[in-house]
């Protein structure tokens, strides 16, 4: 993983608000941002066989396992493997998986919290909601918060460094420019369809769980 502290600035004092209903689409870059979990060496030894030569080759280009073990607000553990096209959350494989930047204190943010959660019900086990608080709200708070808006999903505090550094990751590879809410939409095999950046309503929300069930 680079640029980790710039983007962590980027992350948590630019993050400004914007309700745009169409929003800003963006792409998440599939190029390899983690080193991969087993470091491969081989020796040009004459007696390593061609087949063998394959298979290193072949690990070489695999991604990495548990590249983050973030921490929600209630203790609980989520491990994030890196994927070319994505990224998988172990405790939620063969779901939608949608991770959204928000604000404690941000309008659209606030308005879409409802929509999430009837959405959470509505789609039982097929959907995971993972929603990252970036406005920098000590965690403590933000336990109340959650309490407050009786939040039915997943939430992280940016208090936590691996979460931090979660959320420079994702900056980094989907073009996050701190503007909130941001939604990254992942589909059950941990591939990356939709990079959000703005307000959604209920129909929006559905049109993306549906491309991304498909």
């Amino acid at each position: 993983m680079t640029k980790i502290i710039p983007t962590l600035i980027l992350a948590f004092l630019l993050t400004a608000c914007t309700s745009q209903e169409n929003g800003e689409e963006k792409k998440f870059n599939t190029d390899k941002k983690a080193e991969t979990a087993t470091e491969v060496t081989t020796t040009t030894e004459k007696n390593v066989s061609t087949e063998a030569e394959k298979v290193v080759d072949e690990k070489a280009e695999t991604y990495a396992k548990n590249i983050f073990t973030l921490t929600d607000t209630k203790g609980n553990k989520l491990h994030v493997d890196e994927a070319e096209n994505g990224i998988v959350f172990q405790e939620h494989k063969d779901k939608v998986v949608f991770v959204i930047f928000f604000g404690y204190r941000c309008p659209p943010c606030l308005e879409e919290i409802p929509v999430i959660k009837e959405m959470v019900k509505e789609k039982g086990d097929k959907l995971a909601v993972i929603g990252l608080e970036v406005q920098r709200l000590p965690e403590e708070q933000l336990k109340i918060f959650q309490e407050s808006k009786k939040l039915n999903y997943t939430i992280l505090s940016g208090e936590h460094v691996a979460n931090s550094k979660f959320v420079s990751y994702i900056a980094e590879r989907a073009q996050w420019n701190g503007s909130i809410p941001f939604l990254v939409g992942i589909n059950p095999k941990g591939e990356v369809g939709v990079v959000h950046v703005g307000g959604i309503g209920k129909g929006e929300f559905e049109k993306v769980f549906d491309q991304l069930s498909n």
